[in-house]
């Protein structure tokens, strides 16, 4: 186990080797991840909710699923990570991205959602189940949640 603070609420920490293998990992989930989302409705114009966000790689595709004409909203509360993803978004050019430091369970939004997505977080909360009924302004009778593996 890689972890560079023992107060780390994620257990493989958020060293800049484990960014690495998330980015890795990420580009080997992406052909999944991206037909999971046009499955599920995923498309341009969309309001895009990213529980979880990491470093970013998620948020990004459901970005460019989206276009420049939607926007994803995404969800992390590692600083260290969200620094990452700022930057990676950044250097995509990738403008319909934007990043809140926030714990999944206290999010707020002022406007709807179409969707919200997540890959590999429901793991990490303590009660999965209580964050996704409850997903923020999700205007569920357009969109289901869209939660990958």
């Amino acid at each position: 186990m890689i972890t560079n603070d023992p107060a780390s609420p994620y257990a493989l920490g958020s060293t800049y080797a484990e960014h690495e293998r998330l980015i890795r990992q990420a580009a080997r989930l992406a052909p999944i991840t991206e037909r999971f989302f046009r499955e599920a409705g995923i498309s341009a114009g969309q309001r895009v909710l990213d529980i979880g966000s990491g470093v970013g790689d998620v948020a990004m595709l459901a970005a460019r699923l989206v276009g420049p004409s939607g926007e994803v909203i995404g969800i992390e509360r590692d600083p260290r990570s969200l620094d990452r993803a700022r930057a990676r978004v950044a250097e995509a050019g990738l403008h319909n991205v934007s990043f809140i430091q926030s714990d999944v369970s206290q999010i707020t939004a002022s406007e709807p959602f179409d969707a919200a997505v997540g890959r590999f977080i429901l793991m990490w909360l303590p009660d999965p189940t209580s964050v996704l009924p409850k997903s923020p302004q999700v205007n569920h009778s357009t969109q289901p949640w869209a939660v990958s593996f």
